[in-house]
């Protein structure tokens, strides 16, 4: 078994230009960013753009991370930056990837109906894909954030520089937005529409 990353370690050797300190961070660390960085742009190829922007970016100002912070905020502050910029000039929408429908699907309770009439669940995942697609940019990040990504709206806020209000704000019209929508969905199926609980009573953090 491999012993655990030092990542203050790793960190103080790359700040002192120690490439294979930071080889290793990199190593460690790029699986976590690209999730993000794809669940946010949907496009692998410009996902992997931006993460390797992120880290040229981690590079380049090392010298003025603080140790004391927690180290995948940082990270995640420059990817989310670098894909908020790219969403806002993109000319034209792209389908998100969720890698698992499950969290999501998790929060819809059950129409109640007989098994044989329920609802698809990859029909009701492609919905959410493309509603989240078409969130604007801030809503999008912050519900990518807290409902995919499952993170803090305390660290959501620090990511993305706004006070907590404003980012229970963005989720609050993000979970509106798909969950009105999937109501109109369902209707057109003729199911139970999705209660109101199915996002604007998830737990915020």
């Amino acid at each position: 078994m491999n012993p655990p990353l030092d990542t203050h370690d790793l960190l103080l050797r790359s700040r002192g230009g120690d490439m294979e300190a930071f080889r290793q961070l990199v190593e460690h660390y790029q699986g976590y960013a690209s999730a993000l960085a794809i669940r946010l742009l949907g496009d692998a190829d410009e996902a992997d753009e931006a993460v390797q922007d992120a880290f040229i970016r981690v590079w380049r100002h090392l010298p003025k991370y603080d140790p004391g912070s927690k180290f995948t905020t940082w990270l995640y502050t420059i990817v989310t930056n670098l894909c908020y910029d790219r969403l806002r000039v993109r000319k034209r929408n792209r389908r998100v990837f969720v890698p698992a429908g499950e969290e999501v699907l998790a929060s819809i309770p059950s129409t109640g109906r007989e098994p044989g009439l329920e609802m698809d669940e990859k029909e009701v995942i492609r919905e959410i894909e493309r509603l989240t697609d078409e969130l604007p940019p801030r809503q999008r990040i912050v519900f990518v954030l807290r409902d995919l990504q499952d993170l803090e709206i305390r660290e959501i806020a620090e990511i993305i520089g706004l006070q907590k209000g404003a980012v229970r704000t963005n989720l609050f019209l993000a979970r509106r937005k798909i969950r009105e929508r999937l109501e109109m969905m369902n209707e057109s199926h003729k199911t139970v529409p999705v209660g109101k609980e199915t996002f604007d009573e998830m737990p915020d953090r």
